[in-house]
């Protein structure tokens, strides 16, 4: 095992040196080695294309687990395209909800609705000041001006 030498000393300069360095690269040695690395770069790059692409393709896109081969085709699911979150996140888990329930609680939806709107359209506004009147007014309680009919 060799000596660790702890000090430097430069002849030329003639001073002791802290931290030596490396001698620089000459021209065409940066040259070679640019030209080296590229081109290994390059093989590299060419073989790793072509093992890429001869890769078989088993996997799902979505999920990244293996897929199943069969001879026979498979059920397709329906789109979620016109689905609610909700939906969508029951049919990936595979959960069927309950269309009876669904299908009431639409109806009721459908029902409120159409209450909202016969609501809306007995509501009678002054066209005057703006203020909601409780019956049809011949003139306004709020601004005492004629209603027009």
């Amino acid at each position: 095992m060799p000596k660790k030498i702890k000090y430097a000393y430069c002849k030329v300069c003639k001073h002791e040196v802290e931290d030596p360095s490396r001698k620089d690269l000459s021209t065409s040695q940066k040259i070679l080695w640019i030209i080296v690395s590229v081109a290994t770069i390059g093989i590299g790059a060419i073989v790793y294309a072509f093992y890429l692409s001869s890769r078989p393709k088993v996997f799902c896109p979505d999920c990244n687990s293996k897929l199943e081969y069969s001879n026979k085709p498979f059920e397709k699911r329906k789109k979620r395209e016109n689905m609610t979150p909700r939906e969508k996140i029951l049919d990936k888990a595979g959960i069927e909800e309950e269309t009876e329930k669904k299908k009431q609680k639409e109806k009721k939806k459908a029902e409120d609705k159409k209450k909202k709107e016969e609501k809306e359209k007995k509501k009678i506004f002054c066209s005057f000041c703006g203020e909601e009147l409780d019956e049809d007014y011949s003139t306004c309680p709020f601004c005492k001006t004629a209603r027009k009919s």
